[in-house]
């Protein structure tokens, strides 16, 4: 288990790359399970999938935001691995933006530990309230997943965004020919020069890369 001043230096330490790199074997950090918060997501993540299982095989089983996620699921079915990026991009990027301060807010214990205090929204979650930077890229990976993307080929990606100079997290992709394709909030998807990021750590149900220096 990572010490909470571990989880701190993954977030307040960046690192500069040109492009994303998927195979950086060195930044292997740790299995996906050591942080709890991520972890439960997946829990919860998994029992979703049951009704959205019941959805596709009978569409009268889809009730609420259901209905809308069953749609996109049967016509991306029909469609090649680059117009399904583009649509899950369209589809998860109309929802409600709310920014959540307690997936990057830190509180200190009578001990004098700090806590990384964090929260990450499912797909139905986020399709039921909307979400933060992080709960877009977290939705995006989920409903990939549904449409039969490889967990190794995705990852939900934390960055420094400069011009922005705040955090920010984007759906990373690893394409065919070995490029990374990032997913952005604003319906772009960043196919070359990542310099305007600087990448800190990813995850995805895998595992968890620490891309700090």
């Amino acid at each position: 288990m990572l010490s909470p001043g571990a989880w701190l230096l993954l977030l307040v330490t960046v690192t500069a790359s040109a492009n994303y790199n998927f195979d950086a074997p060195d930044d292997f950090l740790a299995s996906a399970d050591v942080w709890p918060a991520w972890a439960q997501n997946l829990q919860r993540h998994t029992t979703e999938r049951e009704a959205i299982k019941r959805c596709l095989d009978q569409e009268s089983a889809c009730s609420g935001k259901l209905k809308s996620l069953r749609y996109v699921l049967v016509k991306g079915a029909a469609l090649d691995r680059d117009r399904q990026l583009r649509l899950v991009n369209r589809y998860i990027n109309k929802r409600r933006y709310k920014r959540d301060r307690r997936q990057t807010s830190l509180s200190v214990a009578p001990g004098g530990e700090a806590k990384l205090k964090n929260h990450w929204s499912t797909l139905l979650e986020f399709l039921q309230r909307g979400g933060d930077c992080e709960d877009f890229a977290v939705a995006k990976y989920f409903l990939l997943r549904e449409l039969g993307f490889p967990a190794e080929d995705m990852r939900v990606l934390v960055t420094w965004e400069k011009s922005a100079r705040d955090y920010h997290a984007v759906l990373a992709v690893r394409r065919d020919d070995g490029s990374s394709w990032l997913l952005e909030s604003d319906n772009t998807i960043v196919k070359g020069n990542h310099r305007r990021y600087r990448f800190i750590y990813a995850l995805n149900e895998e595992g968890i890369w620490d891309h700090a220096e």
